[in-house]
């Protein structure tokens, strides 16, 4: 048996959730999920993965490298690099290299992409993340911000979009997409929290990135901003259904 969990990560613990799915050859158990999660329950739950196991955390894993070079410029008293072409840069500091690939998918179902981890309020979840990935790597668990290690990356709203789930959020939706999906007793109904279902949406993600059916970096301009800014591991439009234990004949 192996486990996937998913992380909706907000500010403030009140309102960042944790899911646990346990994946075997019959099928895939939802635990009941972690409301309030505290900086330090979410360390031990990472820290804890075992071999083969994933994590998808619902947040950006880094900054657009031009909003970075900006700000440093700005700090260091250098000239701003946006002096000539202002409405290009501007583009260029408000979404990073997977945001736009994000968005180009996931627009047209929904109208709307990813928000903005430079210029909204994202960029303080973003803060808390790189203080845990911090901590990670202090505890010998580096986060590689591809998503090429055991955590990922993951945009829970979009992969709803392209599961056709969208809004509002309903577990009965995602049974009727997702039947093999078994609920632990009394987890059905706490996932109708938001925080939780988002942070259940991110452990059937996790679950994709393990198994390859998830957008990768498609060239090397797109690696080497992964590799610095993060990279959203977005599902394909089958990759539900080819989460089902029962249409594999082994568990990756």
């Amino acid at each position: 048996m192996e486990r996937t969990i998913g992380v909706d990560l907000a500010v403030q613990p009140g309102t960042t959730a944790a899911a646990e799915i346990r994946w075997n050859r019959d099928g895939a158990e939802v635990k009941l999920p972690r409301l309030g999660c505290t900086d330090e329950y979410l360390l031990d739950l990472l820290l804890g993965l075992a071999s083969g196991e994933r994590a998808g955390i619902d947040c950006p894993f880094g900054w657009p490298t031009a909003f970075v070079e900006a700000i440093a410029a700005h700090a260091g008293h250098q000239p701003w690099p946006g002096n000539t072409g202002r409405a290009e840069h501007y583009a260029r500091l408000r979404l990073r290299t997977t945001d736009h690939v994000a968005d180009a998918v996931v627009r047209p179902l929904r109208g709307r992409g990813p928000l903005s981890v430079s210029m909204d309020k994202l960029g303080a979840t973003a803060a808390r993340w790189a203080y845990l990935a911090d901590q990670l790597a202090a505890g010998r668990r580096p986060v590689d911000r591809t998503g090429a290690g055991q955590v990922v990356e993951v945009y829970p709203a979009g992969a709803r979009a392209v599961w056709g789930l969208g809004d509002p959020r309903s577990t009965q939706a995602l049974l009727q997409a997702a039947p093999w999906l078994r609920f632990e007793p009394g987890a059905q109904k706490a996932y109708e929290n938001e925080h939780a279902f988002d942070a259940l949406i991110a452990a059937l993600v996790a679950r994709a990135a393990a198994l390859g059916l998830t957008s990768l970096p498609r060239n090397e301009q797109e690696e080497q901003a992964a590799a610095m800014e993060g990279w959203i591991h977005l599902p394909g439009p089958d990759g539900l259904a080819g989460l089902n234990p029962e249409c594999r004949q082994t568990i990756v």
